[in-house]
């Protein structure tokens, strides 16, 4: 269910975005790149059952307000994730952000719980502090789920906190 509500969030974020209204389309822009390191605990049927570590790559593309970004995540219960999606910042004041994400990936669970098979949705939210202007903290809470395309769907929750490195600058 929350997966469900945090891509509805994602959705209104992009359509109702002040930084570019959908009549102008999704024209490509220069953004910030950047690195992200997240530490997790991760939850499945309300009950925490191991830590994950995540890397994602967040290109220096936007298309409209969204920006198109990377990530590879392992549990250490072995399960592994791997996606391509896009995240769109909500800026809150000069050092902090809220965003929300979506990416669609690929799941092998390995020796992890069954999540119903091997296409998996991760959509989340962030705040997001920046400390300098090479370096940010965040927190997040993320949901991953096969958006019911598979019979058994359980779902899956993470609760992280990163270090994020920018790489260039617009």
């Amino acid at each position: 269910m929350w997966g469900g509500i945090y891509a509805v969030l994602f959705s209104i974020s992009t359509i109702l975005s002040s930084e570019n209204p959908m009549k102008n389309g999704f024209p490509e822009s220069i953004a910030e790149s950047y690195t992200k390191y997240s530490l997790s605990n991760v939850e499945f049927q309300n009950r925490i059952i191991g830590k994950e570590i995540q890397y994602s790559f967040y290109e220096n593309k936007k298309f409209g307000p969204l920006q198109r970004g990377q990530s590879i995540s392992i549990t250490d219960q072995g399960g592994l994730w791997v996606g391509y999606g896009f995240i769109k910042k909500v800026q809150l004041s000069e050092d902090i952000y809220f965003n929300f994400d979506f990416f669609p990936g690929l799941y092998l669970k390995n020796s992890e719980e069954d999540l119903g098979g091997w296409l998996m949705f991760r959509s989340g939210l962030e705040l997001e502090y920046s400390i300098d202007a090479d370096f940010k903290i965040s927190l997040g809470y993320d949901h991953r789920s096969s958006g019911d395309i598979w019979r058994y769907n359980p779902g899956m929750e993470t609760m992280k906190i990163s270090l994020i490195k920018t790489l260039i600058r617009p």
